[in-house]
């Protein structure tokens, strides 16, 4: 399994079962349209998926929660087309993550949909779509900084200056500056 030697790490230990579980998931199921792509593979979901667990783990989310944060891991570059910006590989995603997610027996999550359609646009958009729907809490929107730090402290595998660490939403995430760069170490190890 990806990432195996670190799950003994103090910091993945308590999210590490769940970590297993959803990357089984995404092993098994989530097929990427991409597959040439050098940056956003399964490996790369797989770093973001842990990130996201460890930040929800230390903020005190609830199962529910990092489920949702789970799926949205999995799926979020499913749907890519390139490399490069793709904008809109976001709500590419949400859209096949909404259309097979009964294939799989997992629950349809708006938050999820949500946080994935609007994880690859400016956080004044995806901040301002999140709000209009009334069917979200505020709770979406804590889902959508942590999923976007996520993402974002693993873009040390762009180069060592990949992440601006000022671009970081939660302090837990600006904790985990220096575990990223060890996690995407051991990671091509």
């Amino acid at each position: 399994m990806f990432l195996e030697n670190i799950l003994d790490n103090p910091t993945c230990q308590p999210v590490a079962e769940r970590y297993k579980k959803w990357y089984e998931f995404m092993e098994k199921n989530v097929e990427f349209s991409f597959i040439d792509s050098e940056m956003h593979t399964k490996h790369h979901c797989a770093r973001v998926l842990l990130l996201a667990l460890i930040i929800a783990h230390q903020i005190g989310l609830s199962d529910e929660e990092m489920n949702s944060l789970s799926m949205a891991a999995v799926f979020h570059d499913s749907r890519r087309l390139d490399d490069w910006l793709d904008t809109g590989h976001g709500k590419r995603a949400a859209e096949y993550y909404k259309e097979s997610y009964f294939k799989y027996d997992i629950s349809f999550d708006e938050r999820t949909y949500y946080v994935m359609a609007y994880h690859d646009r400016d956080d004044v958009l995806g901040l301002s779509e999140i709000k209009k729907s009334p069917a979200l809490s505020e709770n979406c929107i804590l889902l959508y900084k942590i999923f976007k730090d996520s993402d974002g402290l693993d873009r040390f595998r762009l180069g060592p200056n990949g992440l601006d660490v000022n671009m970081l939403r939660t302090t837990e995430a600006t904790k985990l500056v220096d575990f990223a760069k060890y996690l995407l170490q051991k990671s091509n190890g």
